[in-house]
C-alpha cells in the first residue's frame, strides 16, 4: 500500500487535526485514494479515520466526530435515529393496515 505522509497544507488542516490528538499522523493512501489519520500504537501505525474527499473542514469535523472519546455520543445518537426510524416505519405500515381495512 502506498502512502504519503503529509506534514503541512494550505488550510492548516493538518496541524489542526494533530492538535486534537498529538499522535495522530496523516496521511495521504494512493491506492485508495484517500486521506487517512493514523494514530501509533507501540510499534504499528492504526488507522483511525479514512477519508475519501478533500484535504479541508469536512475532514477536520470527520475526525472529531470519530474520536474514540465521542464514541458514547455517536452509539447514543445512532440508537435514538434508529429508533425514530423504527417508529415511523411502524406508523406507515399501520396506515396501510388501516387504508386495505377501509377497502
Amino acid at each position: 500500500m502506498r502512502r504519503t505522509e503529509i506534514f503541512d497544507d494550505a488550510l492548516e488542516i493538518v496541524h489542526q487535526i494533530k492538535s486534537i490528538d498529538g499522535g495522530y499522523r496523516v496521511f495521504r493512501n494512493h491506492t485508495k485514494h484517500a486521506f487517512e489519520v493514523m494514530k501509533e500504537y507501540g510499534s504499528r501505525l492504526q488507522t483511525e479515520v479514512t477519508y475519501t474527499g478533500a484535504l479541508d473542514e469536512r475532514f477536520l469535523r470527520k475526525v472529531w466526530a470519530t474520536r474514540k472519546e465521542n464514541a458514547e455520543k455517536i452509539l447514543k445518537e445512532m440508537e435514538i435515529s434508529n429508533k425514530k426510524l423504527e417508529k415511523e416505519e411502524n406508523y406507515q405500515l399501520f396506515q396501510k393496515i388501516m387504508q386495505d381495512v377501509r377497502l
